[in-house]
């Protein structure tokens, strides 16, 4: 299992502006920028809308995973209330970097989707 220090080093050198995450459904959303702990997104199809997660975000998410079986958006909303009032994409988002980076995966529990370590 890698530590948090190694998922930043990760995060630093593979997430960059053009790299694309997937979302929940199979899709993909494209990286725009990165400015200081936040990395965001384009959410709009027709429009340049982003949103964003943070390294925070991403933190929590890992650890717990780490310590619980997964993580899912209510959890992420509790603890994060006021970046998640973005939309449910930010959680899609937080765990798709983690996917990305080959630290977790997504799977469905009845009709919600997930993410767990991989």
């Amino acid at each position: 299992m890698k530590d948090w220090k190694e998922i930043v080093r990760e995060i630093d050198i593979t997430i960059r502006p053009g790299i694309e995450i997937s979302k929940t459904d199979g899709g993909l959303r494209p990286v725009t920028r990165i400015v200081n702990d936040k990395i965001y997104v384009r959410t709009g199809v027709k429009t340049n809308a982003e949103k964003y997660t943070t390294k925070d975000m991403i933190r929590f998410a890992y650890q717990t995973m780490v310590s619980d079986e997964y993580f899912d958006y209510n959890i992420l909303k509790n603890e994060f209330p006021k970046e998640c009032k973005q939309g449910a994409c930010v959680y899609s988002l937080t765990g798709g970097i983690l996917e990305k980076l080959g630290v977790a995966e997504k799977r469905k529990i009845g009709r919600k989707t997930v993410y767990s370590l991989k």
